[in-house]
């Protein structure tokens, strides 16, 4: 009830339009989905000024932070899901289980880093991390060593498209962690660009973030709706929205199949620095979030006391072939270095929101330390 007070007193009271949900909204197609959701809201219209009012999700949320089960609130929305076009069934409710899963490790440079399993994928940022190496990881940021985490990932991220529920997801771990073939991946790395998988890039409706108190609890959370109000399938009676993750199956050991989990983008990473100090992160940005972690995690590993620099460095992100986006404050003696290196750079704007929005916490010495990416909404509280 606690937890939940504050949603629920904001869904009652009311809360005024912020610019960009006013835009996504006004960009939604008129029809159902939209009169529907409006009228949810208690408006027929939004603009900046609007004051919304969201009575039913206030219910929703209420009935949560009762005893029972919270399965019957989506019960209670599926009739509605269904009328929509929603092809979700209360058997599809009753089936649902939470996995709790062993995390993936890697040890490097002495820091031990723990990602989420497949279906995330985390194993992307944790074979850059490993085919990418201590010595580099150790060294100053400059060009060269940004090449190298270049090539590192694209290394790793041609064993993603393996990752699915109709492949072999341990020979595909094997191959991003296994030390040997680590090793053998780091050594074929060389002066020029190689030519990278294609990359499908896609951005949704992702929010993130990362807690830790003194007691040395650390927690990374990240969750999506895929697109700008996920199916776009309301229950009006209980204010919840269809998610639509499902657009994430793609092909081959990621095709759609029934009961089964799609492999998806949502990163979530833990590490534990040599001396002690824990972190955790994460951050929204569809394919680039094994990217952006990447290179957060190599700057922490850099210096592990230097926070708010590792989270406002200037980005970069591969996006398929030998392209890559870059941050436009990045030095321009790296950009032509990497250009000469046979990167094709695209130029993105400095603090690019496509680069992601990090949330980053630490526990070190008994103190509790948060930042928080500016390149979307984000905040860093301490509580």
């Amino acid at each position: 009830t606690q937890l939940l007070a504050p949603a629920i007193a904001i869904a009652e009271r009311g809360y005024t339009a912020h610019p960009l949900l006013t835009k996504k909204v006004n960009a939604l197609p008129r029809g159902r989905f939209r009169d529907e959701l409006l009228a949810t809201w208690g408006v027929d219209r939004i603009t900046q000024d609007s004051v919304l009012r969201w009575p039913t999700m206030a219910a929703s949320l209420r009935r949560v932070t009762q005893p029972g089960d919270w399965r019957t609130i989506l019960h209670d929305a599926v009739p509605e899901w269904q009328a929509r076009g929603s092809l979700i069934a209360s058997s599809d409710i009753e089936a649902y289980h939470a996995a709790i899963e062993t995390p993936l490790t890697l040890s490097v440079g002495g820091w031990k880093l723990y990602g989420q399993p497949p279906m995330s994928q985390s194993a992307a940022t944790l074979g850059a991390l490993g085919r990418a190496g201590a010595d580099w990881l150790m060294e100053d940021p400059s060009a060269a060593r940004t090449h190298v985490l270049i090539e590192a990932y694209k290394q790793a991220f041609r064993h993603t498209v393996r990752i699915g529920h109709a492949g072999d997801i341990p020979a595909v771990l094997k191959d991003l962690l296994d030390a040997r073939a680590v090793q053998q991946d780091r050594e074929s790395i060389g002066p020029k660009a190689a030519e990278g998988a294609a990359m499908l890039r896609n951005y949704g409706e992702t929010t993130q973030c990362a807690a830790v108190d003194r007691d040395g609890t650390v927690v990374t959370l990240i969750h999506s709706l895929y697109r700008p109000f996920g199916a776009r399938v309301l229950s009006p009676t209980t204010g919840l929205i269809a998610n639509d993750r499902g657009a994430s199956f793609t092909d081959g050991a990621n095709a759609p199949a029934p009961n089964v989990r799609p492999r998806h983008t949502l990163v979530g990473l833990i590490a534990e620095a040599p001396d002690g100090a824990i972190f955790a992160l994460g951050t929204p940005g569809a394919q680039a979030q094994t990217q952006t972690t990447l290179q957060v995690l190599a700057h922490l590993i850099t210096d592990p006391t230097d926070m708010t620099g590792a989270v406002l460095a200037p980005r970069w992100s591969y996006i398929g072939d030998r392209q890559v986006a870059v941050e436009a404050d990045m030095p321009p003696a790296w950009l032509d270095d990497l250009s000469q290196r046979g990167h094709e750079l695209a130029m993105r704007p400095a603090r690019d929101w496509l680069m992601g929005s990090v949330s980053l916490v630490s526990l070190r010495d008994g103190l509790c330390h948060a930042v928080a990416d500016d390149r979307r909404n984000a905040l860093a509280l301490a509580l």
